[in-house]
């Protein structure tokens, strides 16, 4: 039933969205542009406000976010040396294993899985992981030449940083929003869940297949396999359980993200390596998450 409830949904919704890409001359664009500046800002700000997060449980977060990245990043460049991944394809394996799809399937993902409650969680873990998102993926992306504190400075323009920075503001000030200013707001960024699903069906649906065996294994064992152990391994560390543990380690199990397709593709690397990864994880992804979901309520 995990399967039918939970993970046949999503699919549903991307196969929507691969259906909308292959038989229409749909734009990308202006999804994409409402999506990063009004409804996923939106889903944010009325998330964190109806449910407000304690700060110890963001600390945990945070330093979820960091150990975890740093040891699928040590993973990717140790997978690149033992399976002799070529020079070219590295930063395209590391893109593709050490970013999730935290957003476009994570979230509707998570909230398909544990409904409003795990909203508010869901929405710190995807606020916290688009800092790597933004940043450290151009910077892997762009090789060497990348500035890391603009990668940074960049990052943090997107308008979903504002939305936290305005909650926090009037969560501390113990702010309630008025009613006829709440109800537009939650209702725009129920938006953002589908919507999230459509944009990644559209872009599966113009994705040219590539599969290198050597490369398309090792990607997708370490982000499909790999990744559930390190995020469930980090929450043990942390002493992070319940709803939180479950969350974070279901987000951080998703597949490939779509965003670093975008610095493959501005910077050349190997855009054709990324976006078959991404779509093979995705579909993989169907098969894995639904073993995940039903070994959450059983891990230590």
């Amino acid at each position: 039933m995990l399967f039918i409830n939970i993970i046949v949904p999503i699919f549903i919704i991307i196969g929507c969205g691969w259906g909308l890409g292959r038989y229409f001359d749909v734009e990308q664009a202006p999804l994409t542009t409402s999506s990063l500046y009004l409804f996923a800002p939106a889903l944010v700000l009325s998330a964190l406000l109806k449910h407000p997060i304690n700060s110890e449980h963001a600390l945990g977060v945070l330093l979820f976010m960091v150990i975890y990245m740093v040891i699928m990043l040590l993973l990717a460049k140790a997978t690149c040396r033992i399976a002799s991944i070529d020079e070219s394809s590295k930063p395209a394996l590391t893109l593709t294993t050490a970013m999730m799809n935290i957003g476009n399937f994570g979230l509707p993902l998570s909230y398909f899985a544990f409904g409003e409650q795990g909203t508010p969680i869901a929405v710190l873990v995807f606020v916290l992981f688009n800092l790597p998102l933004g940043s450290l993926a151009i910077v892997i992306a762009q090789g060497k030449k990348a500035k890391f504190t603009t990668a940074i400075i960049n990052s943090c323009k997107i308008p979903i940083f504002h939305a936290v920075i305005i909650a926090l503001f009037f969560n501390m000030l113990h702010i309630e929003l008025p009613l006829f200013l709440l109800r537009p707001l939650d209702l725009i960024g129920q938006v953002a869940v589908p919507l999230m699903l459509i944009i990644l069906g559209i872009q599966i649906s113009r994705t040219k297949w590539i599969l290198p065996i050597k490369f398309m294994t090792a990607a997708c064992t370490l982000r499909l396999v790999i990744a559930p152990v390190v995020a469930w391994a980090t929450c043990r560390l942390l002493h992070i359980d319940g709803l939180y543990r479950d969350i974070l380690i279901l987000q951080t199990s998703t597949p490939s993200a779509v965003l670093p397709l975008l610095y493959a593709l501005r910077f050349n690397t190997r855009p054709d390596l990324v976006a078959s990864t991404i779509m093979v994880t995705t579909i993989l992804s169907a098969a894995s998450l639904t073993v995940l979901l039903y070994l959450l309520p059983y891990l230590p």
